[in-house]
């Protein structure tokens, strides 16, 4: 047995039974407040350190062989469970339970299982521990052992899960910044102290080679781990809180650093960046986020506000930004139809008072003059003159209503659109109207886009009516299309006179005729191309003439 009366003998077993003691006694109270996040883990190591240490104790007292060997093997599975519960506890005090599953553990603990069965053995095979023999050394009296190859294995594993809890504290602090460094730092530092006892002891540094230092070290760590989660308080109001509320949000947070390159993602921002994301710069994975140009940005089908704040250190320095990406998708669609519904309203708005001046005024003019000439057919001489005039008025207020009905259905907004093809629409259009001797010329306009089918034949019927009423009956008409950045351009030209460039801006107007039309047919033109989205001008023609270009008329994919 170790000489008792040796100081070191008993400087050694006071220490080992005061950190025995304090470990169980600490482990019972953190039993009772287990339900703290890392607490159930914190009194289990507590409790598996005390153990140990007392056993320790045990060996190093003891004068029989066998007593050591037997408080030796019996201090096996607790000593084996030390790495588990420290990156149990890791995984419970950084709020990622989704690692703390009970497969993961499992799977986690079963090295250890396997070693604790292979020390039992080993006597037999001496793959865990090489030997059982009393070795003197001083004062101290101990059962060396060995490591055998398994005994390596699971002293690498053991130091691999040490390390492993280690990052997942660092990560903590990563994510949490300077408010928590106090917690991470004490929680860090103690996992130092069975570290470095491990190595001291495997390496037989000191004057006692055989003494194991790694008992109390384990006692002094979940020290610390309890002054962690139960005096310093741990993070589950702040850190697994904020993880939580993050982790479930339907709106994407991305955390960027000071140097701009992604360092965090929520679920549902890895939804909408590519996978390889994190680590890369935002300016490249996201260049509309870092421009700021659209507000709202658009990614796919859905649209986002972007809120962005920064992140500063208690010196004020930058360390990055966090972007919050609300989803503004069904606001956007609301405002759309909103802003759609308005300027329906104002261009029906626009024909009310447009009608109204048509009533009032163009179409007062011919109906007072039939009935002056019917008042002249009655009492005056020329009768079949003033019966002809009255005719005349007759049909001018049957254009009108005409024009007028056409122009009540031309603005409504386009909600369904069918392809239609350009080269048909003309021809037959063409074909139903009274044309005489005008020629038609189709060129290059083989296009199937998307248009309200009717309405797009009253566009080009009243651009065929305009050319033949206001040229003369030899006119020609020339159609042709060609594609733009937007779509497609249909040009509808004749060769006549043409318009004066200072009055093309008037031409779409209701009521403006530069020869003595209605002034509707235009008008009508510009609204059925509003409601599309498309726009209509008048523009310059190679050969002379009038033409009229409609631009930004949507193609059928191909």
């Amino acid at each position: 047995m170790s000489d008792p009366s040796a100081l070191p003998v008993q400087a050694y077993l006071l220490a080992c039974l005061l950190a025995g003691a304090v470990g169980l006694l600490l482990g019972r109270v953190a039993w009772r407040d287990r339900a703290e996040p890392g607490g159930l883990e914190v009194s289990l190591y507590l409790g598996c350190a005390g153990v140990v240490v007392v056993l320790y104790a045990i060996r190093v007292a003891s004068p029989d062989p066998l007593v050591m060997i037997g408080a030796l093997q019996t201090a096996t599975p607790f000593l084996a469970a030390m790495p588990v519960l420290w990156i149990a506890f890791a995984f419970a005090y950084a709020g990622r339970d989704e690692w703390r599953t009970e497969r993961r553990l499992v799977g986690l603990a079963t090295p250890a299982f396997l070693w604790i069965l292979l020390a039992w053995s080993s006597r037999t095979h001496g793959l865990a521990r090489l030997s059982f023999e009393p070795v003197v050394e001083g004062p101290f009296t101990l059962v060396e052992t060995g490591l055998g190859p398994a005994g390596i294995a699971f002293v690498l594993y053991a130091y691999g899960l040490y390390v492993a809890g280690i990052l997942v504290i660092v990560d903590l602090y990563r994510r949490t910044g300077n408010r928590y460094r106090l917690q991470t730092f004490v929680a860090l530092l103690g996992t130092l102290f069975p570290l470095l006892a491990g190595v001291v002891t495997v390496l037989d540094f000191g004057s006692y080679p055989t003494v194991d230092w790694t008992p109390a070290a384990f006692v002094v760590h979940g020290v610390f781990l309890y002054g962690v989660v139960f005096w310093l308080g741990t993070l589950d109001a702040a850190v697994v809180a904020r993880d939580t509320a993050v982790e479930v949000m339907q709106d994407p947070v991305i955390v960027t650093g000071s140097d701009g390159r992604i360092r965090d993602l929520n679920p549902a921002a890895e939804g909408i960046l590519p996978d390889d994301a994190v680590g890369e710069s935002l300016s490249s994975a996201f260049p509309g986020l870092v421009s700021g140009d659209e507000h709202p940005i658009a990614i796919d089908d859905r649209q986002f506000d972007i809120q962005e704040d920064p992140i500063t250190d208690p010196h004020g320095t930058d360390r990055g930004h966090v972007f919050l990406l609300r989803d503004v998708t069904e606001r956007e669609r609301r405002q759309a139809a909103l802003e759609r519904r308005e300027r329906q309203l104002e261009r029906q708005n626009e024909r009310l008072e447009d009608f109204a001046g048509v009533v009032s005024h163009d179409l007062r003019n011919p109906l007072a003059a039939a009935t002056a000439a019917v008042e002249l057919a009655r009492h005056g001489d020329d009768g079949d003159d003033a019966l002809e005039r009255a005719a005349d008025a007759h049909e001018r207020m049957d254009e009108l209503i005409e024009g007028l009905l056409s122009l009540a259905t031309a603005g409504r907004t386009v909600d369904a659109v069918e392809p239609v093809s350009i080269d048909a629409t003309v021809r037959t259009v063409w074909s139903r109207l009274e044309t005489g001797s005008a020629t038609l010329v189709v060129e290059d306009a083989d296009e199937t886009v998307l248009a309200d089918g009717d309405r797009l034949r009253q566009l080009v019927g009243n651009l065929f009516r305009n050319a033949v009423e206001h040229t003369g009956e030899n006119v020609t008409v020339r159609v042709r299309t060609e594609r733009t950045d937007d779509g497609v351009t249909l040009r509808i030209a004749d060769d006549g006179p043409g318009i004066p460039s200072d009055e093309r801006h008037r031409v779409f107007e209701r009521g403006v005729s530069l020869a003595d039309g209605t002034g509707l047919g235009l008008a009508i033109v510009g609204d059925i191309a509003d409601a599309h989205g498309w726009s209509v001008r008048v523009v310059d023609e190679a050969v002379g003439g009038a033409c009229f270009a409609i631009d930004g008329i949507e193609v059928v994919s191909e």
